[in-house]
């Protein structure tokens, strides 16, 4: 089985937080577990690189983003980031601050290069 985290963050708390994805026999990820996470932390776990390509469905395990429970998430369009997302339609990239028009939500097929973290 292989199994990454991805870096998310959270527009309501501005707080970053990790989600433990697993790839399963049908070539898609499944988000299994989160919990908080300081992004400096994060970075010198090398959590900032992970790449992914695929759909990032929740597993019934999965509880949310651990700041306020969104199930949801979004991928900015400039910088590729992601951060969860709680349905609003006027949003702003919490990483670089970018207005997010085109939501990408965990049912369509995307793709994150930590890179850019």
């Amino acid at each position: 089985m292989e199994a990454n985290i991805l870096l998310m963050k959270c527009p309501k708390t501005k707080k970053t937080y990790g989600v433990r994805i697993e790839k399963k026999s049908d070539g898609d990820w499944y988000r299994t577990w989160a919990f908080p996470i300081k992004e400096r932390q994060a970075k010198s776990e090398g959590f900032d690189k992970t790449q992914v390509a695929g759909n990032l469905y929740p597993t019934e395990e999965y509880p949310g983003c651990p700041h306020c429970g969104s199930m949801n998430f979004v991928q900015c369009g400039k910088c590729k980031k992601i951060s969860c997302w709680n349905g609003e339609e006027n949003l702003h990239c919490d990483w670089c601050g970018t207005e997010m028009t085109n939501i990408v939500t965990a049912t369509e097929k995307f793709n994150v290069s930590g890179d850019k973290f």
